[in-house]
């Protein structure tokens, strides 16, 4: 998938390849498609020029993943340059851990309808394919489509999904990690 669109002000989670390492959850400042490069506004990126990364960029048409290379690092800014991106349907797809809190809209699970939601999950990590969330344990089983929204770096975003497997964190916990394939993302 060729990224196209304009990708400023969409957020971006970087990872350095070579360790596995989320290096960057940020804003895209500017994205020039012809020359396939973005702009971040930030210095925090201490990978050096030619270090190949990952990226999982939150697109107005869903979640792409691509690859790149850091050009260049200057006056607060980094710069990468993209090769082509992945859509959803790849199946060797790179995980990001991001960490955000959410709230569960709703449940629908077979046989029993939509479920009320109104309780607090925690999105631990992502992919273009799918999504690891933590929730209270008892909450969701396998096969459940699950509506929930979160806000981060002041974009909101309402994701579908559906339940893949569920398993305690531990033994003494009342929480719960589900792996999630998803259904639908909508920013904004």
């Amino acid at each position: 998938m060729r990224l196209s669109e304009d990708l400023r002000n969409h957020r971006i989670v970087i990872r350095d390849t070579r360790t596995g390492e989320t290096v960057a959850d940020t804003i895209i400042a500017a994205y020039d498609a012809e020359a396939s490069e973005l702009t971040l506004d930030t210095d925090q990126i201490t990978l050096k020029e030619g270090t190949t990364i990952s990226a999982l960029i939150f697109s107005a048409n869903g979640l792409c993943e691509s690859q790149g290379v850091i050009r260049a690092q200057a006056e607060g800014k980094t710069f990468i340059r993209l090769s082509e991106g992945r859509g959803r349907d790849e199946r060797q797809a790179v995980r990001y851990q991001v960490n955000i809190r959410g709230e569960v809209e709703f449940v629908s699970r077979p046989g029993e309808g939509k479920l009320p939601g109104g309780f607090e999950i925690l999105l631990l990590n992502m992919s273009s394919i799918g999504l690891l969330i933590q929730v209270p344990s008892g909450r969701i089983q396998t096969g459940d489509t699950i509506r929930f929204t979160a806000v981060s770096k002041g974009q909101r975003l309402a994701i579908t999904v559906e339940a893949t497997r569920v398993e305690k964190v531990d033994s003494d916990s009342d929480k719960e990690k589900v792996g999630c394939s998803i259904r639908l993302v909508n920013l904004g």
